[in-house]
């Protein structure tokens, strides 16, 4: 219909077709042509489907009732004749009916009349567009396909035009409003539908029944469904991959924890790419490893202690008997006159009272350890007479009442003796220098050095970093005294001691330990019974 409309503005206004309107002497072919050119500027809408004409024909009269015409189809001469005839009768009608639109119908088309007006509106002639009803089935053809899909083109006196089926319920909708859309209950029927005049005064009904909402909107719907199917899928997926990528690391280290708590102590977290697990396994590692290294030790400490509370157990016949006998020996040497003989088994007898008498005592004074220690030199300068030599030096009288590991020293001067100054075939000499030091370091007040030093065989480099190990519970080498000294040191004191040793081979060797200042009463093991 927009072709129509625009089709008559164009004419209108088309100067060389006034001479047609005005009778003024005009060229029949030359207004037709000027007719033709006014249409085909709006050609491309005069098409349903690309290639069905919609308006088929198109005549104009002027006011003398003279006639010119244009067709869009192929034609024979007698029937344009025929149909301008036709026309002619149509024009004398509306001519005489005085309205401004009509629309009449015939078998194969639908005719709009309008009137055209010149600019000051005064009637210049009649113009008569021919409709072919096939085209306008085509441009409905969708509707039809629609369940109770319906439509209709009135008059603007509410005229059936087209088409002619269906006429009960073309007269429900007949009765509607000009103009609506949306639902509808028309006679019991719900629908959907559209109601507009689209020119001409030919107003144009659509409707179609509601449930055609679903039939619609169901393949949107399905993809619709399918999609958001989809999407929770994948968003189950990546919910799930998230998840399990959190989920899994804490499952195993709650795993480890647990399998830690019943004494796995070799149960450790894995490493982990998200840090603050990472950050966590690291800890608890660390601590588990700290843990680990200290049941170990303790075990290692409470099993040593066992060891040799089984073998002192097993090494002692009687002590008392001994020293009985020891005491009466050495009596008797006195009452002979044999006052050498008398000093040596003294000695003894003393050197023994304080390694199996005292073994109780885990701490005892310097003093008194000092007194072993010179009980075990006086036998061996008996033993070695002019080849063995030595001294003892304390800087300062208060050092004789620190607190020391009972057993620290003589053993270090045994083994200068056995492993120093017996393999070597000259003289030799042990010197044991005790000092204090105060330090002002890492919460160290004073420290005690205590010193051993022979001028025997000496030790080489290797057999220096075997002695020198981080490792006190080693008892597989020769010099056990250094070991032994070691073990006890790092069960009283941890890592606040040192133990230094300086050895050259042909040389000999000195022995430095540093302990902290103690002074006290001596400190016994506890026991529940003896």
């Amino acid at each position: 219909m927009q072709f129509i409309a625009d089709g008559a503005i164009s004419i209108r206004h088309n100067i060389l077709l006034d001479d047609f309107f005005e009778n003024n002497g005009f060229d029949r072919k030359v207004v037709e042509e000027q007719l033709s050119y006014s249409m085909e500027l709006f050609a491309d809408r005069n098409r349903v489907n690309q290639q069905l004409p919609f308006v088929t024909s198109l005549y104009l009269f002027n006011n003398n009732d003279q006639c010119i015409n244009e067709h869009y189809y192929a034609t024979t001469l007698a029937f344009e004749m025929e149909e301008e005839n036709k026309y002619r009768s149509m024009q004398r009608w509306f001519k005489a009916d005085g309205n401004r639109y009509a629309s009449v119908t015939d078998k194969e088309n639908l005719n709009v009349l309008f009137r055209i007006y010149d600019d000051e509106m005064e009637e210049k002639g009649i113009g008569i567009a021919q409709i072919s009803l096939e085209a306008i089935d085509a441009v409905f053809e969708n509707v039809n396909n629609y369940k109770a899909g319906s439509w209709m083109l009135l008059s603007g006196n509410d005229f059936l035009l087209f088409p002619e089926e269906k006429a009960e319920r073309m007269y429900k909708l007949s009765k509607t409003e000009a103009v609506w859309s949306g639902r509808r209950n028309i006679g019991g029927e719900k629908v959907i539908g559209y109601a507009d005049v689209c020119g001409f005064d030919i107003r144009l009904i659509t409707t179609v029944d509601q449930s055609n909402i679903f039939s619609i909107l169901r393949p949107t719907l399905i993809i619709f469904l399918i999609g958001l199917g989809i999407v929770l899928a994948l968003t189950f997926i990546v919910a799930y991959g998230v998840s399990y990528r959190f989920t899994k690391p804490v499952t195993k280290m709650i795993s480890s924890i647990q399998a830690f708590g019943k004494q796995e102590l070799n149960a450790r977290i894995e490493d982990s790419s998200i840090q603050e697990f990472h950050d966590i396994g690291t800890v608890f590692n660390e601590m588990a490893d700290r843990i680990e290294y200290l049941i170990t030790e303790v075990y290692e400490k409470q099993l040593i202690a066992t060891q040799s509370k089984v073998k002192y157990l097993q090494s002692q016949i009687n002590p008392h008997f001994q020293f009985n006998i020891l005491a009466m020996l050495s009596l008797k040497a006195k009452m002979a006159g044999n006052e050498e003989l008398y000093q040596s088994l003294n000695a003894f007898s003393k050197l023994m009272q304080g390694k199996i008498f005292r073994e109780k005592e885990i701490k005892i004074k310097v003093k008194e350890e000092l007194d072993i220690v010179k009980f075990y030199l006086l036998l061996q300068k008996e033993r070695y007479q002019e080849k063995l030599s030595y001294d003892i030096y304390v800087e300062d009288d208060r050092i004789y009442e620190d607190m020391i590991p009972r057993l620290l020293i003589e053993p270090l001067v045994e083994n200068a003796v056995s492993h120093g100054l017996e393999p070597q075939k000259e003289k030799g000499s042990i010197v044991v220098r005790l000092y204090e030091e105060f330090i002002e370091k890492e919460n160290r007040s004073s420290m005690l050095h205590i010193c051993v030093e022979d001028n025997g065989v000496g030790m080489g480099e290797k057999e220096i970093e075997v002695n020198t190990q981080d490792e006190p519970y080693k008892l597989e080498h020769t010099h056990t005294g250094f070991e032994n000294a070691k073990r006890m040191l790092q069960i009283l004191y941890g890592d606040n001691y040192e133990f230094k040793i300086w050895s050259e081979k042909g040389k000999g060797t000195k022995i430095e330990i540093i302990i902290p200042v103690e002074r006290g009463i001596n400190y016994v093991e506890s026991s529940s019974g003896r």
